[in-house]
């Protein structure tokens, strides 16, 4: 608390998010009638790990150093990354978010990254597909790759990710899709690529 200037148990709450009592019954460690130790829910811990800036496993195994894994060593130490919101790849979109990811500190390095939550599946096809549901991890320090995927802001304040083309094209890797509106879309309808996509985190609830 003292890293982030606060002074009191309250002050922390109200800062990650968390009910105060919730708070309390960490610091204290509230046990039930039987004698139990009652544990935080999965939503507190991760308030708690976004706003202590750690891994949530990480605090997880401190919390509970009997939770299957406790035992193992990882040396790979992880990073967070925004997540602005979700990118269309279908219609445009940008409903926004507060909430983070976390990739290897190695992977972030010299990068800066930001994150989006994929809604449609105009990008699922080709070799490195993007479905419905998939986070993607962009770098805004690559403007955009030509037959790479992009995240494009448009000039309406829509966000899409499509794979960019040469002369500032974008276009849908399903073949499958047919918009037309959005399987294409051309250089002036496009305020600013936000970047490159780096990497696709899976939704593993829709395979």
């Amino acid at each position: 608390m003292r890293q982030l200037n606060l002074s009191t148990v309250k002050d922390f709450a109200d800062y990650a998010g968390i009910g105060r009592t919730s708070i309390h019954d960490l610091v204290r460690g509230r046990t039930t009638t039987s004698g139990t130790w009652t544990k935080p829910s999965f939503d507190t811990l991760t308030k708690l790990a976004v706003a202590l800036d750690k891994p949530t496993h990480e605090l997880l195994y401190l919390i509970d150093p009997e939770a299957p894994g406790a035992n193992l060593v990882f040396d790979v130490q992880q990073v967070p990354v925004y997540i602005a919101g979700h990118v269309g790849a279908g219609p445009q979109q940008l409903w926004e978010r507060n909430d983070v990811v976390y990739v290897e500190r190695q992977f972030a390095e010299n990068r800066d990254l930001i994150a989006f939550t994929v809604v449609g599946d105009s990008m699922a096809g080709g070799r490195h597909p993007i479905h419905d549901g998939d986070m993607v991890i962009v770098d805004q320090r690559v403007g955009g790759e030509v037959n790479f995927p992009v995240v494009a802001r448009l000039k309406d304040d829509g966000h899409v990710v499509k794979r960019l083309r040469p002369g500032g094209i974008l276009d849908s890797a399903n073949p499958d899709f047919v918009d037309p509106d959005t399987s294409i879309i051309a250089p002036d309808r496009i305020a600013h690529l936000v970047g490159r996509v780096v990497r696709v985190i899976g939704n593993l609830t829709t395979a």
